[in-house]
């Protein structure tokens, strides 16, 4: 009798030093039990929408990010207030950014800059929140260099083109952790991930940090890894059509 794969099951792991680098004083935190309060907040023009950074290893220093309007009638959400200095007060000066909408690109790009993480010495470069309409995506994403180095991107949906979607109250707000230490998590990009018998299929994946929703998952780029040291590794776990267990082992060899 021949076989036939019956049930598949798809099980990715890093391997090597990705997975064991150390972490320093990295804490996991349980979203749920985070504390919602704002300090002070300005005055909105628009109704404004929230989202959570955690910016720090030990998850306690945290910036809320506000997206409001530059006017009232506006159809974009062109102005972020973001807390740089984590103290829960977005009315200070130096806390308000103003984006801009290129009309010919259809995307919106709102520059923050370099966040410091006060009493240590962990500055991070780069931030910027993003939509990106052109290409049909939903909601607000950022990029930003973690430590002045590692490149980190989100929120993202796995398997779906909406991106992070910030909530009309602090206490739906999205956290978004975006770092590359702790319990990383693998997310397909694609929405149908079905193998087919017979039939060679690409899997995208990307290697990141669950948020506290679905679509504020942080991804690492691709130089994250360390060639020939770090390695992302699939299992494939089937039955035959006998019902027998079939084992298979990959390693991921491409990246975008």
């Amino acid at each position: 009798m021949g076989t036939a794969i019956t049930l598949l099951y798809l099980a990715a792991a890093l391997l090597g030093q990705a997975a064991d680098r150390p972490t320093g004083s990295f804490a996991e935190v349980d979203y749920a039990k985070l504390d919602r309060s704002i300090a002070k907040e300005p005055r909105y023009l628009a109704e404004p929408r929230y989202a959570l950074f955690i910016l720090d290893p030990a998850g306690e220093f945290r910036a809320w990010a506000v997206l409001d309007k530059s006017e009232v009638k506006s159809p974009h959400y062109d102005v972020v207030y973001f807390d740089k200095d984590g103290d829960g007060d977005l009315a200070e000066p130096g806390e308000r950014f103003v984006g801009e909408y290129n009309e010919q690109a259809k995307n919106l790009t709102i520059v923050v800059g370099d966040v410091a993480v006060p009493g240590t010495g962990l500055g991070h470069t780069g931030l910027r929140l993003m939509t990106a309409e052109s290409h049909g995506y939903k909601g607000t994403f950022f990029m930003m260099k973690w430590g002045g180095q590692q490149d980190v991107s989100g929120g993202y949906t796995s398997g779906s083109t909406d991106l992070t979607a910030y909530a009309p109250s602090p206490e739906a707000a999205p956290v978004l952790r975006p770092t590359p230490l702790g319990l990383l998590t693998i997310a397909f990009w694609q929405s149908d991930v079905t193998l087919k018998f017979g039939r060679p299929t690409e899997i995208q994946v990307g290697i990141g940090k669950e948020g506290s929703t679905p679509d504020a998952f942080c991804a690492l780029s691709e130089h994250f890894l360390v060639p020939g040291e770090d390695m992302i590794v699939a299992n494939l776990i089937a039955r035959d059509g006998d019902g027998k267990p079939l084992r298979a082992r990959t390693e991921f060899k491409k990246h975008c």
